[in-house]
């Protein structure tokens, strides 16, 4: 019996280590939820699977594999009044992803509009220099569609031989976007 009771406490913390190791951000993502949505009065967090379907119709709209850790999204809904007396509405999803550009890791946020329309991304975590975190970066992406390019040099201009993180950052952009539009049937 002992080794029933051992056997299912280290599958127990195997599963555990399994599921934490796959979040995104193991506490509460507060403040960098308020800095990419200032107007939210607060933030209601779902928690959602990527059908096949989903995940077949991201693929085709990205022209690549969704990585795994996407396939089970966090996607965090701003919530706004728009005066004291009105009641609450949804006014935007964010969701928090990864790209990887010249410094490695970037973790970035996407926020996309109740529309489909990207409203706005900023960097958070990353290794890149300071250019490729410039505002004038990346404000280009506001009001992208996900129909849009997302390419450098095409749609999106970018600070001198910073090429590949630029299109990191693009890629995971549009990622996002397409993640939140389909999980919400947002075309």
């Amino acid at each position: 019996m002992d080794i029933l009771k051992s056997l299912a406490l280290i599958f127990l913390i195997i599963i555990i280590d399994a599921s934490v190791s796959c979040a995104h951000d193991l506490v509460w993502p507060g403040e960098k939820l308020k800095a990419l949505f200032p107007a939210a009065e607060s933030f209601e967090q779902k928690n959602l699977y990527v059908s096949d379907e989903q995940r077949k119709n991201i693929e085709n709209a990205l022209g690549s594999k969704l990585p795994e850790e996407d396939l089970q999204p966090s996607i965090y809904l701003a919530i706004i009044r728009n005066s004291p007396d009105a009641p609450p509405r949804k006014a935007a999803a964010i969701m928090f992803i990864d790209a990887y550009g010249k410094g490695g890791k970037i973790e970035m946020g996407v926020v996309a509009s109740g529309k489909g329309v990207l409203e706005n991304i900023l960097i958070f975590e990353n290794n890149e220099t300071e250019s490729i975190r410039q505002s004038s970066f990346l404000e280009q992406f506001k009001g992208k569609r996900a129909d849009d390019p997302f390419i450098t040099g095409e749609d999106i201009s970018y600070p001198a031989l910073e090429g590949k993180s630029a299109q990191a950052i693009a890629s995971g952009a549009k990622r996002g976007l397409l993640i939140i539009n389909e999980m919400f049937r947002k075309k």
